[in-house]
This record gives structure tokens, sequence and C-alpha cells, in this order.
């Protein structure tokens, strides 16, 4: 999202190799007519679209920006994310619980951005979320991996792939969450 243009993030996602790209619904283009489009630059039949509610900050903002992004194009995995504030963008934890039992119960696989504690991550993986999203530290701060006990913790009890969201800095700290054994 912090490209100067689609295509320089096009350029950038078709050299990382990625499969998967993650669009922030309430974000992106869907009708204005003569105005750049994601889909325009990133073909939806090369890459998988991850709808994604970056920018909800309750339980049903987000749950009707997925509903309205699986009306769009189908989609029924998606990424689950509810903040708490502008400023640190930490999971709001209870509104991300109740959207998640929502979701699921429409059909939708539910991989689900939280915070790093334990007992919510495996809550979220008992009520159907397909994968848990811990954060390390807080979105875009790139500081690494702030308690990597809670990180291990979640891995040792979760049968559905775990995946650092957040406050990855530096390849060492991607190397360093995939060495604990995330996703």
């Amino acid at each position: 999202g912090k490209y100067k243009d689609f295509q320089e993030t096009a350029d950038a996602i078709g050299a990382s190799g990625a499969e998967i790209v993650t669009v922030a619904v309430r974000r992106v283009n869907i009708e204005k007519k003569g105005e750049p489009m994601l889909q325009d630059f990133l073909d939806p039949k090369q890459y998988t679209y991850l709808p994604n509610t970056a920018g909800c900050f309750t339980c049903d903002d987000a749950v009707r920006t997925l509903r309205l992004a699986r009306a769009a194009g189908g989609w029924n995995l998606v990424k689950l994310e509810v903040l708490s504030n502008d400023q640190t963008l930490y999971p709001k934890v209870i509104e991300t619980i109740k959207a998640a039992e929502l979701l699921i119960k429409d059909g939708f696989d539910v991989m689900v951005y939280t915070s790093d504690d334990p007992i919510v991550a495996k809550e979220l993986e008992d009520i159907g979320c397909c994968a848990i999203m811990p954060l390390a530290a807080p979105i875009g701060s790139g500081l690494g991996i702030q308690n990597p006990l809670n990180i291990e913790l979640i891995l040792e009890q979760s049968n559905v792939p775990v995946l650092v969201d957040a406050g990855v800095g530096t390849a060492s700290d991607a190397a360093m969450v995939m060495e604990m054994g995330c996703d």
C-alpha cells in the first residue's frame, strides 16, 4: 500500500514471487471509471486476492466490508483485522472475536490479525479461524519480535497456520519467526 503507484506495486509483487495479495477493501477503487484500479495491474486470475478489513474499528464495519468484498468478487478467504485506534493499530480483541464468529457462521474462511496473547489465539482457532496472525510489534513499526515467548506458546497450541502479521522489520526477523515454526 505504500508504493508510489500501481505499476510499482505490480513490479514489486511480481519480483517477490508472491501468490497472495492482501487488498484493503476500504482503500481500493472498485468503481471509479477512468481512475486506476488494482485489478488492471494485478490480474486476479494470476494472484489470490485476500480481502482485508484494514481501517475497520468495529465488528460491524469489518463484517460489512467483507460481505461487500464477497458480493463484489466472490471471495471467501479473507483477512480480518479490527483495530483499536489509529496510533498503535493494535487489534481490538473483543470486536475481532465477535466479527470472526459472525464471518465463520456466514461461511468465510477467516485469517485473523490478533494480539500475541496465546489465550486469545486459541479462542480464535477454536471458533474456526483458518489461520492465526499475531502481531510481533505494532503494524509498520519494524521493531521485530518483541515477545518471542508468546509466539512460541501460540505455535505450541495451534493446529492452524500461524503467520506473524506485524512488526517484522528485517530479513533476520522473518528468518527468526520461520525458525520458530511460523508459517
